[in-house]
């Protein structure tokens, strides 16, 4: 890549000293000669040419090797020899010198203990000026004191083996160069690392990049970054050279490099790893012939950090730069705008550095210029490099508008906001489905990453278009990617998509769920019931203009045998694995919680293996219809009439065909107020003949145990009670004629069925307090009934107290003695004794065809636990034998002697409990204080007068009431004197 960084321009011609050393500071630039001379130049940027202000004579006389103006303290450090000077730096100009001090680079002091110096390196760091001096065989380490105006030696204990060439800062470490390899240097202790090796040149190479917290290391025919820790910077981090550089620096962000072939190269450091294998080549190259040097930084600034926008366009270019070649030609090389060379490199399609470059000098680019070259970077990475993450970051970053990354997809941006739109020419390049098909899965990631995050600020009326835009191109990406479950979420909750072109798109995709989501949101009762209808009767494909004209025909499709067999199913995998109040979660707030489709399908896989394939999409349209149905109505309210006109409406359908187990769900008992119980007994008991097969008795008594759910007292209409004990009632009375004995499954689950129907019968009987049990009685009691319905007449004759009644019904219908014996048994808990009539009955029948049953009598007597001896004895005949019931008699009178002993135990700890009352209250009493005039207050040593309130406690301590803070804890010793586990809980804590 060819690119122009920077131009030269001649200052001085072939000087005619031998020049050693180069330095510069702001506009002036210092040539140190082979005789001790420090010559200073002041540059004329608007001429372009330089004049000479001072010449310094060094008195060391001897080659001036390096020259470090550190303008910020005001001094210039001057190796001559082996002894380092420290000068102050005036402001020097061309003006007239009597205006001017006459020795203008006075020397200050020089620096102690520097001897067989090889280079040395200044650092600045927390606003404190180090230097390291790196001598033959150690290093020697200063900082300069402000208050001295000199370098102090801070540490000389660093000894290195001999053939250290060069060393330099690096944080609060030093890395040294050797002629074979690199080592770190830890400061604090001296010990020394082993980084890598310095190849076969044999030259190390080291510079310093701050304010990039990176460093350059020299390799064969190559340079590395590495990290102020030595670590060699992850990734493709390497420079190839076309030959060992002999002299480099930095320039931020360039660097610049001499070679021997007459030529300086400049390259963008932080642009290799994302360069391409064989773009590796400088940016710039610059021919001159015999060019030597190039001025260096004076010191390593690690106080200095990367730019930003509000940090001064100059804060890194105060300082000119100079190159000097063999025949002592000073060049100024001056940096060409980096505005300029961003906009070139745009114009190159290079945005990839052109941003980089932006990145690192911030100050120096406008923001218009830096987000148009974000955009373009980020429509290369999505067309080019395909890496959409990154374009959706440059997106983000450059605050593009939401209309641009959106018409990315085919597709996605809506009509409005494209009418609404004009982009910019170089924008107006869209992607084809084909180019994007491979990678769309990905692309679309990344597009969601970016819109839903920004979706937030767009969410006012005053940007409406691109709100709308962008929720709508969220739903679409949703569906492209099948992420159903984050579809209806989104849906649900607040948005603002285009109800047309979203509902064209659902429907498109067969996203029924979707739409009915996005309809509820939109409060579109009408059309989701409508279309849910449609599906559900007909399987077909809906025409959304046709969904208000569709009519209740009876020519629709029947719920046949299999379909509903394979819609139970579903039902039992989707609704029945959750609460019924799980699908109203979100009620109160307006979000549905419907089954994704996705779900249905997935168990619609499992369940119907064997349905024909052909009818597989229909068979999914007919079962979402149903399962949604359910949902929907569910979420309607009853307080509303017109929602309450629909639910009439579009339910009918579902209670005639689907079982009631789950079509009453659409019924919620914690939604409905007990005010509309009387309407929905209405609906559930219309004649739905013409449209299905459930019978009204059935859905009664089905969404009844919903709303009494083993709590039968609540507080609705007593005739409420009474429509669910007649629809259990006459649902029981349905089945018994499909009741089997075989030992098939389905006879089997129809048994198990008629068993729970009895148990929530009995159930319903026990606990009711409202049902009318006389007309229960009356009910039950009759032919086609009373013999199927022992238990629950048990029930009615318990609660009217007709114990005899029951009884008889035991012996003489239903032939169960024991059953007859634990109805007695029962009775007894509630204080009554049914034993006494079950042994009347039993030893005088009252149905005049049935004989004394003495033996059961006497094993009843032995086996019975709850049978009274004093009523028992004196009803057996007097010629029972003794022996028989001798165990009854020695339980009955073994269990009244321990019920004596335990009252009367329970008697005597009651009066001994009454007696230490007693005592104690005697006790408490009998208390006095004594006390004399000369008492004092144990707190506040007050004396206690006569008319004052005061408190002793039981370890005799008298205090104030006022300085008394616990009547129950002494303010002295804190003890607690109350008894019990409060004491022990206070101790513990």
């Amino acid at each position: 890549m060819s690119h122009e960084v920077f131009c030269l321009r001649e200052l001085k011609q072939k000087l005619s000293c031998k020049i050693d050393s180069i330095a510069t500071a702001r506009n002036l630039f210092f040539l140190g000669t082979s005789d001790g001379k420090v010559m200073v130049y002041e540059v004329s940027l608007q001429n372009r040419d330089a004049q000479c202000v001072y010449i310094h004579n060094s008195k060391h006389k001897l080659p001036i090797r390096m020259i470090i103006p550190i303008v910020e303290k005001g001094i210039l450090l001057v190796l001559a020899g082996d002894v380092i000077a420290v000068h102050q730096l005036n402001h020097i100009t061309h003006a007239p010198l009597d205006s001017l001090p006459e020795d203008r680079l006075p020397e200050m002091n020089t620096v102690k203990g520097t001897k067989d110096i090889v280079t040395l390196h200044v650092k600045r760091q927390r606003g404190i000026f180090s230097m390291a001096v790196l001598q033959r065989k150690k290093i020697t380490l200063y900082e300069y004191r402000d208050q001295l105006s000199e370098f102090v030696m801070v540490n000389d204990g660093f000894l290195l083996p001999d053939g250290a060439k060069t060393l330099l800062w690096v944080g609060k470490n030093i890395i040294l160069g050797f002629r074979r390899e690199y080592v770190i240097m830890n400061v604090l202790s001296g010990a020394t690392d082993y980084l890598y090796p310095t190849g076969k040149s044999g030259i190390p190479l080291l510079l310093s990049l701050d304010p990039v917290p990176e460093v350059l290391v020299g390799d064969e025919n190559k340079g590395m970054r590495a990290l102020h820790d030595g670590s060699l910077v992850p990734g493709r981090s390497g420079m190839s050279w076309s030959s060992i550089p002999t002299n480099a620096t930095y320039i931020h962000p360039f660097l610049l490099t001499v070679h021997e072939n007459n030529c300086m190269e400049v390259r963008l450091p932080f642009f290799t790893a994302h360069a391409e294998a064989s773009d590796l080549s400088p940016w710039q190259t610059l021919s001159l012939k015999g060019a030597d040097r190039i001025s260096q930084r004076p010191f390593a600034d690690f106080d200095a950090s990367l730019p930003k926008e509000a940090t001064p366009s100059d804060a890194l270019r105060k300082d000119i730069s100079i190159l000097l070649s063999s025949n002592n030609t000073v060049y100024l090389l001056e940096l060409l705008p980096v505005r300029e060379q961003v906009l070139a490199l745009a114009s190159l399609n290079c945005v990839e550095a052109g941003l980089i470059l932006c990145q690192l000098c911030a100050n120096e680019v406008d923001q218009a210029t830096v987000d148009s070259l974000k955009t373009q970077f980020a429509l290369w990475s999505f067309h080019a490099k395909k890496d959409f993450k990154t374009a959706m970051l440059r997106f983000r970053d450059a605050n593009v508008d939401p209309r641009l990354v959106i018409d990315l997809f085919p597709g996605f941006l809506t009509k409005r906001a494209r009418e609404t739109w004009h982009p910019p020419k170089e924008y107006t390049r869209s992607l084809d489905t084909t180019d994007l098909a491979m990678d769309m899965r990905s692309a679309i990631t990344a597009f969601l990453d970016y819109a839903l995050p920004l979706r937030r600020e767009y969410a006012t009326e005053e940007k409406t278009v691109l709100a709308e835009a962008i929720d709508t191109a969220i739903m679409k990406a949703y569906v492209v990617m099948g992420q159903e479950q984050q579809l209806l979420s989104f849906l649900a909750e607040e948005n603002f998509c285009s109800l047309a072109e979203s509902e064209v798109f659902l429907v498109d995709s067969e996203q029924w769920v979707a739409l009915i989501t996005l309809w509820h949101f939109y409060k579109q009762n009408h059309k989701s019931l409508a279309l849910l209808y449609t599906l559900g009767t007909t399987r077909e494909r809906v025409l959304l203009e046709s969904l208000l004209t569709t009519s209740f025909s009876r020519g629709n499709l029947p719920f046949d045998t299999e379909f509903l067999h394979i819609l139970h199913l579903l039902l039992a995998n989707s609704l029945g694995k959750s609460s019924s109040n799980s699908v109203l979660s979100d009620r109160r707030d307006r979000r549905a919680n419907f089954i994704p489709q996705s779900v249905m399908m997935r168990i619609l896989d499992e369940i119907a293996v064997n349905a024909d394939p052909s009818h597989q999409l229909g068979l999914l349209r007919r079962c979402v219809s149903v399962v949604t149905t359910i949902t929907y109505i569910s979420l309607l309210s009853w307080d509303e009439q017109e929602e309450r006109a629909l639910v009439e409406q579009y339910s009918r359908w579902i209670l005639a065909n689907v079982s009631p187990r789950w079509s009453v769900k659409m019924f919620p008992v914690t939604e409905i107020q007990p005010k509309h119980y009387t309407t929905v007994l209405r609906l559930l008991s219309s004649d739905m003949s013409d449209m299905g097969d459930t019978q009204p008795h059935e859905r009664r008594a089905e969404w009844l145990s919903l709303v009494f759910d083993n709590a039968c007292n609540v507080k609705i209409d007593a005739s409420i009670h009474d429509a669910y004990f007649q629809s259990l009632v006459h649902l029981l009375l349905s089945t018994f004629s499909q009741e089997g004995d075989g030992d098939n499954n389905e006879e089997k689950k129809e048994r198990s069925r008629i068993s729970e129907l009895h148990q929530r019968l009995e159930n319903f009987l026990r606990l009711s307090e409202h049902i009318d049990i006389s007309n229960a009685r009356n009910l039950l009691e009759q032919p086609n009934l009373r013999s199927r319905m022992y238990a629950e007449r048990a029930i009615i004759y318990r609660r009217l107290e007709l114990h005899e009644e029951a009884i008889c019904m035991f012996l003489y219908e239903a032939k169960e003695l024991q059953a007859a014996q634990e109805y007695a048994k029962h009775v007894g808990h509630d204080g009554q004794d049914a034993f006494q009539v079950l042994l009347r009955l039993l030893l005088h029948p009252s149905d005049g065809c049935t004989s004394p049953r003495l033996d059961d009598v006497i094993e009843m007597l032995n086996t019975c636990e709850g049978v009274n001896l004093l009523t028992a004895l004196p009803m057996l005949p007097d010629d029972t034998p003794i022996l028989p019931i001798s165990g009854f008699i020695k339980r009955s009178i073994r269990d009244a002697s321990a019920r004596s002993r335990s009252a009367a135990m329970n008697a005597s700890i009651l009066e001994a409990r009454i007696r230490q009352a007693e005592l104690k209250i005697a006790l408490e009493r009998s208390r006095q204080v004594v006390m004399d005039l000369g008492t004092c207050c144990a707190v506040c040593e007050k004396k206690l007068r006569p008319d004052v309130v005061f408190a002793r406690f039981p370890n005799g301590v008298v205090v104030h009431q006022a300085c008394m803070e616990d009547e129950h804890i002494c303010p002295i010793t804190y003890k607690d004197f109350r008894l019990g586990i409060e004491p022990f809980a206070r101790g513990a804590l």
